[in-house]
């Protein structure tokens, strides 16, 4: 156990340095399409796998944000190829939290996530966790960047975990694929109109995100009591 939790110090420490040293060439490109279209213009045919790395990426580090990811997704490599990718992208990531958050256990979860989520992770633990988790992934404000982490620390089988993961999440990812894509199409007043509103909701999301996060939490209460 010790030296698992050793390890677990370790990786933490290994994600924290690329973070530091590497978080200010990779945040700016996960969060402004047009850097992450020269970034994968560049890439040439690796394109694709460097796309997955990226969206894997952003799930497990939850600081990044997915949606400007999954959006260009669909825009770059189509509604159909950039769907695929972003599923496999967001699948293997919350996985791979799931996976270290399994072998390493809590003394690993509690380094990444501190105790905020303590109250969450008793209620995943309640014979309504699997409910609690699709709604998770399903509602927007959620703490959804820490239940991969914490449906680990649960009952639940890694199997039932991938199920609710590819179920809930696809509509979500299917959602931006298509609208990057331009498969929903709209005037363009109201992609205008869109565009200055989901700017204003990023912005109050970021700004609230504690609050609405909360406001998340209290809901997920409300389900474990019915």
């Amino acid at each position: 156990m010790k030296k698992r939790i050793a390890i677990g110090v370790l990786l933490v420490a290994a994600v924290a340095a690329i973070v530091y040293f590497y978080g200010p060439t990779i945040y700016p490109i996960l969060t402004d399409r047009a850097n992450l279209e020269a970034f994968l213009a560049d890439a040439g045919i690796w394109a694709p796998l460097v796309f997955v790395v990226l969206m894997a990426t952003q799930v497990v580090v939850a600081p990044l944000p997915g949606l400007v990811v999954g959006l260009a997704g669909g825009y770059i490599f189509g509604a159909v190829r950039g769907f695929l990718l972003n599923m496999m992208g967001f699948f293997l990531g919350a996985m791979i939290a799931f996976g270290l958050a399994r072998y390493f256990g809590k003394p690993l979860v509690h380094r990444l996530l501190g105790d905020r989520y303590d109250s969450l992770l008793a209620r995943l633990r309640g014979r309504r966790g699997a409910l609690i988790i699709a709604f998770v992934f399903l509602f927007p404000f959620a703490p959804d960047d820490g239940v991969c982490f914490l449906a680990a620390l649960t009952p639940i089988r890694a199997c039932l975990f991938a199920l609710l993961v590819f179920v809930f999440r696809t509509p979500g990812l299917l959602a931006s694929s298509l609208t990057g894509a331009g498969v929903i199409d709209m005037p363009e007043e109201a992609w205008i109109a869109l565009a200055i509103l989901g700017g204003i909701l990023v912005l109050l999301a970021w700004r609230y995100k504690d609050r609405l996060q909360q406001w998340g939490i209290r809901i997920l209460d409300y389900i474990d009591t019915i």
